[in-house]
């Protein structure tokens, strides 16, 4: 911590909206994909207005959703597509430096996942939201500095698991301010690495539609579950998953090497390996060519 001409500790402060999105790929239930992307309050606009300017340029107003998008970069059908390269491209080429993803893998398939500590799926999604949250904060966030943090989790408004006559009815809202500040709580007392404090702000639940740094989350997320499932049989969602397979094997080298600079701005994690620890190797079905994908 710094101090001031008269030795007064000066606390640096950061406000954060964090973007919120997750997947099961139809074809491997195994996974279980969090996508967190962490943009600076005061750099939201900006990194906004980039996105604006793609869309724009390819007169395309409508939802990038990476589920959605077309067979092929061609044609008029083709500008949902071309303007989800662009942004792609764009994040790799700074973009990342203003919005920092991460993204958790939960490997549901493997003998260390405690399937019984969740009675409803909703339990597992939202108590690793909370994980992936900790853990953005840790690497992306601490490394910069923060003494505070705020934090606003924003959220897709899909439709959430609840059944109240049935008796479930999912937390979200309630259970993630909650269990981010206790993870707080407990990683400032731990001897782990620097952790900044936590202020949860309420949940914010919009519709994806209106927020294009939501689609950019769903975006990286759905490049990212194609680069590491490698189902999909559409050229254009195969290219976007290259991308993020280029990413990731640029990363594998000590940050002196990289030839992008996206250390500690995109990062793949998973949970749990065979000691029922985290990991970050992973085999991805996607492979890469071995060619970067630059301007």
């Amino acid at each position: 911590m710094t101090v001031e001409l008269f030795g007064q500790p000066i606390r640096r402060r950061g406000t954060f909206r964090v973007f919120h999105d997750e997947s099961e790929p139809t074809a491997n239930k195994g996974w279980l994909l969090i996508g967190l992307l962490f943009v600076e309050e005061k750099k939201a606009a900006q990194v906004e207005k980039i996105l604006l300017y793609w869309r724009m340029k390819e007169q395309y107003t409508g939802e990038i959703h990476f589920c959605n998008l077309p067979k092929s970069f061609s044609g008029n059908f083709g500008a949902k597509a071309r303007v989800a390269r662009y942004w792609m491209k764009s994040y790799q080429e700074g973009l990342c430096q203003d919005a920092m993803f991460t993204c958790l893998a939960v490997n549901r398939a493997s003998p260390k996942f405690e399937h019984k500590r969740f009675t409803h799926d909703y339990h597992a999604y939202n108590r690793f939201t909370a994980m992936a949250i900790k853990a953005g904060i840790s690497y992306l966030l601490a490394p910069l500095g923060y003494d505070e943090i705020t934090l606003t989790v924003v959220s897709d408004g899909k439709e959430r698991k609840s059944r109240p006559g049935q008796g479930i009815v999912d937390n979200f809202e309630s259970y993630l301010p909650y269990r981010v500040e206790l993870d707080n709580f407990l990683a400032q007392r731990s001897n782990e690495r620097p952790y900044p404090n936590v202020c949860m702000k309420p949940v914010q639940i919009i519709t994806s539609t209106s927020s294009d740094l939501l689609q950019l989350t769903d975006l990286l997320l759905g490049a990212t579950q194609a680069a590491l499932v490698g189902t999909s049989k559409r050229l254009v969602k195969q290219e976007l998953g290259r991308m993020v397979v280029s990413w990731y094997q640029d990363l594998q080298r000590p940050p002196w090497e990289q030839r992008l600079k996206m250390h500690r701005r995109f990062n793949l994690w998973g949970f749990p390996d065979e000691n029922g620890k985290p990991f970050n190797e992973f085999r991805m079905a996607l492979l890469d060519d071995g060619q970067l994908f630059l301007f």
